[in-house]
């Protein structure tokens, strides 16, 4: 799920930028917020406190911004506060960095063993 976010996040980024008024960008934001809802609500909603928080540093880890920075950049400041004011009642921080030398070096190790084909 984090690489399918990290290709929508470079397209999303691509198109995004090519829109003259803000108000083009709202609508596109919109139409995209749309799609991933309606793709990925479901697993989402029920994955575990653990899952989220992997998911989260893994999508930091595959697009180089955090989920705070990404919701910052397309939805503005106060849906990237409201947001992780969410995530912090489920105990989730959008804030949250990827650490592959330190703190995430086990879900690194993981990674690369699905990479190189020994995991599934």
């Amino acid at each position: 799920m984090a690489k399918i976010a990290a290709l929508k996040v470079a397209e999303y980024d691509r198109i995004y930028s090519n829109f003259k008024t803000e108000r083009e960008r709202k609508a596109y934001v919109k139409q995209a917020e749309k799609e991933l809802f309606k793709n990925f609500e479901g697993e989402i909603r029920h994955m575990t406190i653990s899952e989220g928080r992997i998911l989260i540093k893994l999508i930091d880890r595959e697009t180089s911004q955090t989920s705070y920075q990404i919701i910052k950049e397309f939805k503005g400041g106060f849906n990237a506060f409201f947001w992780q004011a969410v995530a912090k009642i489920f105990g989730h921080n959008l804030k949250a960095e990827y650490d592959a030398q330190n703190e995430d070096q086990m879900i690194e190790y993981i990674v690369m063993q699905i990479d190189m084909g020994y995991i599934q």
